[in-house]
């Protein structure tokens, strides 16, 4: 009792004092009576131009998949987080299905811009009275303003949606439901203005302040004026504080980066085609924002797996090259060489079908880590341009059964010292004291690159795990020591892409997947062991997309007792068996 005291204390120590103040008056804010439904959307011909012109240009992406998407919605399949549900006619939209993220996705509404871009490439109506009827239907079944989809997030979320929607659709939506809509999304805008949440800060308000600037821009009065000025002043604010100067957003994960990014590089060409300039250091934090992407991202579009990230959540990289040249006259990098983003803590190398980043940042804001996993100096490696060395990634947040083993030290390719978390991560989202990065530097040229970096963790602050990775001719040595903690167990992990079997060859290891075999070899540890797709404890598993456990291979080094000693691996191509 006395350990989960002082673990919830640790954690609170790091709020603001803003955030501690409206923990308390979130519950009188819930309870207060919702608004009365407002006007239809009545907005000035003068503007919905503009707006309409402005979102075509962005075009659909992948056309395919979008169609595909609203062909699905049609028949009623409801396709999340890689699980599915059927409903018959409409959802019920006052149960939980799936999960409570899962039931999140289904009241966000995405789908809504889907349906709206399938009517404009196919022209056929019954997109657009689909919308409709899942429009009215969640209207009609949440007039209460309980459940998942009243919620801050969720309704930010589909306010935004319907918002793009509504713009694509144009004419498209009958007069009838046009104004029924429009007079929910009025409430909505009304209900999520007294709901801010300032509690949690971060990409939460930031997603809240977006719906009040662009779902603003769908009404005239006064009241709507309010939502776009509060919604846009809080969202260049937002920008500046999210966004590093190295052009990182400050929670640290490459998959939340990408979904602000496209959250502010939409909500600047919106509020532009209504007249509303962004200010010229806000123009500059997007275009630093638009080449970290390429530090986070591969060429091929995935993203690196820091922290809580999965593939298939955040827009595609092409799509986000695409929208950031239209805004900002320019795209997302691929150039070859030294990958750095020094404040956001990500060090690395890319050339020749080799690709190399490492972590060495803080766990993220102080005041909302929740997206944090115990990865500091964890490493993703490529060879021959195919991930070789993965992080874990993330399956699920709440009541997943792989969270806690997702956030944890052995899950990432770094060393447990004495068999503690490096922070305190716990619950789904909380840590309490957090590890802290020391002195990462990187030295690269054309041909490779030298990175050095250090961990303190939480629990032995005079301890510090230092690692040196070395690139170079598609070769990879990773050599770490830890000073302090004599005698202390340590465990350094290796985690393999689950495409790939490894088995002992003489002194070391071979990795093999068809078209390629990676060679390991060790040196200063007591023993190396194998563990994949363990279940008791867990260990050896990759979570590559929400919903999603592959089994994959996972090698510890094991220093029984440290002395100082320095040990590591070398990590090598070899002779590709087919």
């Amino acid at each position: 009792m006395l350990d989960r005291a002082l673990r919830y204390a640790r954690t609170l120590r790091h709020l603001r004092p803003e955030q501690l103040a409206y923990l308390p008056l979130r519950r009188l804010q819930a309870r207060l009576p919702l608004p009365r439904t407002g006007p239809g959307l009545v907005v000035d011909p003068a503007r919905a131009a503009p707006l309409a012109a402005e979102a075509a240009a962005w075009g659909p992406g992948d056309a395919a998949a979008r169609v595909a998407c609203a062909d699905e919605v049609r028949a009623g399949v409801f396709r999340f987080l890689n699980h599915a549900e059927t409903f018959p006619g409409s959802p019920d939209w006052t149960a939980r299905h799936g999960g409570h993220l899962w039931s999140y996705h289904l009241h966000y509404f995405a789908y809504a811009v889907d349906l709206a871009w399938a009517w404009r490439i196919a022209g056929d109506e019954a997109y657009a009275r689909r919308f409709e009827s899942l429009a009215t239907g969640w209207i009609r079944a949440t007039a209460d303003g309980r459940g998942d989809g009243w919620e801050p997030y969720a309704l930010a979320t589909r306010i935004v949606r319907w918002a793009e929607a509504l713009i694509l659709f144009g004419d498209g939506i009958g007069g009838d439901a046009r104004g029924e809509i429009g007079r929910s999304l009025w409430r909505q805008l009304a209900v999520l203005e007294r709901r801010l949440e300032r509690h949690l800060l971060a990409n939460h308000l930031q997603r809240d302040l977006q719906a009040l600037a662009v779902g603003g821009l769908l009404f005239d009065g006064p009241d709507a004026a309010r939502w776009r000025r509060v919604g846009t002043r809080g969202l260049w604010r937002a920008l500046d504080e999210q966004v590093l100067g190295d052009g990182g957003h400050f929670e640290r994960s490459p998959m939340y980066h990408a979904v602000a990014l496209e959250d502010f590089l939409r909500s600047a060409a919106l509020l532009r085609a209504a007249g509303e300039q962004m200010p010229g250091a806000a123009e500059e934090r997007l275009r630093r924002m638009t080449r970290a992407l390429g530090v986070l991202s591969r060429p091929d579009g995935t993203l690196h797996l820091f922290n809580d990230a999965a593939q298939g959540e955040a827009p595609r990289r092409a799509d986000l090259d695409a929208l950031a040249r239209h805004v900002l006259g320019e795209g997302v990098p691929a150039d070859p060489g030294p990958l750095e983003l020094p404040e956001t803590g990500y060090f690395g190398w890319a050339g020749g079908g080799t690709r190399l980043l490492a972590d060495c940042g803080i766990p993220g804001p102080a005041y909302q880590p929740g997206h944090a996993h115990c990865d500091l100096l964890s490493f993703e490696l490529d060879l021959a341009g195919r991930p070789v060395v993965v992080d874990a990634g993330v399956r699920g947040y709440e009541g997943d059964p792989f969270r806690a083993y997702a956030r944890s030290t052995r899950a990432h390719n770094t060393v447990m010292v004495d068999g503690r978390e490096q922070s305190e991560v716990w619950g789904t989202f909380r840590v309490g004291g957090r590890a802290s990065p020391v002195d990462p530097v990187l030295h690269g040229d054309g041909y490779g690159a030298v990175f050095e970096g250090g961990c303190r963790p939480w629990h032995a602050p005079r301890t510090v795990h230092r690692r040196r990775i070395e690139v170079r001719d598609g070769h990879c040595a990773v050599t770490d020591r830890v000073e302090g903690s004599a005698g202390a167990p340590l465990e350094s992990w290796i985690h393999f892409h689950p495409e790939f079997a490894v088995r002992r060859e003489g002194d070391g290891w071979i990795a093999e997947r068809p078209g390629q075999a990676v060679a390991l070899e060790t040196w200063g540890a007591d023993e190396t062991t194998l563990h994949p797709g363990e279940r008791d404890p867990v260990q050896g598993w990759h979570f590559p997309e929400f919903g999603r456990a592959l089994s994959a291979p996972a090698l510890c080094l094991r220093v029984h007792a440290n002395d100082g000693r320095a040990f590591g691996c070398r990590i090598s191509p070899g002779r590709s068996t087919a």
